[in-house]
């Protein structure tokens, strides 16, 4: 079994919690070959569930109204169309991330889940403006 636990840290509950499971497990585990690693980064809520839901409630809406090249385009294409567009550049988990393919073409394998709160309300306002101003597409 791996030991993995997250801390936020907020009252000197938690960061009392984090001293003694460091106290307890860091001699034995670096004893036994396995040292604990620390990392310490600001935390940023991840995007939320009604978000990820307003996505899809937006991206259905341009699937039904959007026309491009006298063809209809469903939820999902416009899902991967959109994140290869409009993700930003560098999120609080790193840069997005793209993955190389066997004929040389580029795919990006970044999720939206890797967003944080305000950069997927970004994306989303991103999204609606390009339905207005590309695709005619106001969005309710």
């Amino acid at each position: 079994m791996t030991l993995a636990r997250l801390f936020i840290l907020r009252t000197d509950t938690q960061a009392q919690a984090l001293y003694s499971l460091l106290k307890a497990n860091w001699r034995a585990m670096a004893a036994d070959g396995k040292p604990l690693a620390v990392r310490v980064y600001e935390h940023r809520e991840r995007r939320r569930t009604e978000q990820n839901a307003l996505m899809w409630v937006r991206l259905g809406q341009i699937a039904e109204q959007a026309w491009v090249g006298g063809r209809q385009y469903g939820a999902e294409a416009w899902h991967e169309y959109f994140k290869e567009r409009l993700l930003p550049d560098e999120t609080a988990t790193g840069t997005k991330k793209w993955a190389i393919l066997p004929d040389g073409s580029r795919r990006l394998v970044m999720s939206t889940g890797d967003l944080n709160v305000g950069e997927f309300a970004q994306y989303l306002t991103n999204i609606e403006a390009y339905a207005a101003s590309e695709l005619g597409i106001e969005l309710s």
